[in-house]
């Protein structure tokens, strides 16, 4: 998830678990800070990028700093600033846990996203994607940062113990409303009589409401909204389609040339197989599981191949428009009049 969450997670884990194995005026203190470190400590990986190569950022955001076997490496690296600080003499052990708790949080809560989590290299390579959770969600993350503030003022964890109940019984939340948007899309594709090849459901920005459905069928991409409303049953909103782009697909000069094969691979297994051409952007090709809308087809980066030389370059939309965001928050608070039943889908394409 972002950045700030991932530290406010960190500081709630280490507070519920050290608050009072520090020194009092400190470590109560003190655990908060220490975890929140930690707990945003994995994502320094954003700084391994290449000007030239995207694959590079591609492929090392979420790989080792994020795998369970560098816990506890991250944790004392994280933790080092605070043990060359006096008032933690004496208290490096609980230092270092309270660092390691928080960056253990970091890899486990991003598993639950959809942009992939090396949770196991250096033994595999796979991206652990659950697909339950958005990158940014409101109603996860402001319990946790009342109940550490809450802790840090009154020196009691039983508040960030409660925020961490209620937090985590919202991810399982997350599970059930991504298991209904999973029925969702299964109905329509049987209203498509589609036989679904491969397949994601990924929450949008939010608070569990909205979702991306993609899915391959005979080797076509189709893209939908879902709304999975909290007390109600689910719409769609039909999106478009696509052919899926292989290898083979590629302009002959690309296919031709050593760096690009090798960049395509890197990008479609980051991009779990789900990529297309882009619209009005010629030799471009899209990872389709993040768009700028949530049924639309316009991814938020690609790979764009030169036709003569066949080099591959990244490719970044066009400006976001503010009307994009504006009708995403409308849709959030007001719902979206678009969306509708399956049924009534179904009923008007055999009109």
């Amino acid at each position: 998830m972002d950045s700030i969450t991932q530290g406010v997670l960190g500081a709630a884990a280490a507070q519920s678990a050290l608050a009072r194995r520090l020194p009092k005026g400190t470590g109560r203190v003190g655990a908060g800070w220490i975890g929140a470190i930690g707990g945003m400590a994995a994502d320094l990986d954003v700084f391994i990028y290449s000007l030239n190569d995207p694959t590079v950022g591609w492929t090392f955001h979420r790989h080792f700093t994020h795998s369970l076997i560098f816990i506890p490496v991250g944790g004392l690296i994280a933790a080092l600033p605070f043990l060359l600080m006096k008032r933690f003499k004496g208290y490096r052990r609980e230092v270092i846990l309270a660092s390691i708790i928080g960056y253990a949080t970091h890899g486990l809560l991003d598993m639950f996203t959809s942009y992939g989590t090396q949770l196991f290299w250096p033994f595999t390579n796979l991206r652990v994607a659950w697909d339950w959770m958005a990158i940014v969600d409101p109603v996860y993350t402001i319990p946790l940062w009342i109940g550490v503030i809450w802790t840090a003022r009154t020196h009691n964890p039983k508040a960030v113990r409660i925020a961490l109940l209620l937090t985590s019984l919202y991810i399982c939340f997350g599970g059930w409303q991504h298991h209904r948007a999973v029925e969702t899309q299964r109905q329509l594709a049987a209203m498509r009589s589609h036989q679904i090849e491969h397949s994601r459901v990924m929450p949008a920005p939010g608070w569990l409401m909205f979702w991306r459905s993609v899915y391959v069928s005979n080797g076509r991409l189709y893209s939908d909204g879902i709304e999975t409303r909290w007390f109600n049953s689910t719409l769609a909103l039909e999106g478009g389609s696509a052919d899926v782009t292989t290898f083979d697909d590629l302009p002959v000069s690309a296919q031709a040339n050593a760096e690009s094969r090798r960049r395509f691979d890197v990008f479609n297994w980051f991009a779990d197989g789900l990529i297309a051409p882009i619209e009005n952007s010629p030799n471009a090709y899209g990872d389709m599981r993040i768009t700028s809308t949530v049924e639309g087809l316009t991814p938020l980066w690609g790979l764009q191949f030169d036709q003569a030389s066949g080099a591959a370059r990244r490719w970044n939309p066009p400006p976001s428009r503010s009307r994009e965001l504006g009708r995403t928050i409308r849709s959030l608070v007001f719902g979206d009049p678009r969306y509708k039943p399956v049924a009534e889908l179904h009923a008007s394409s055999t009109r």
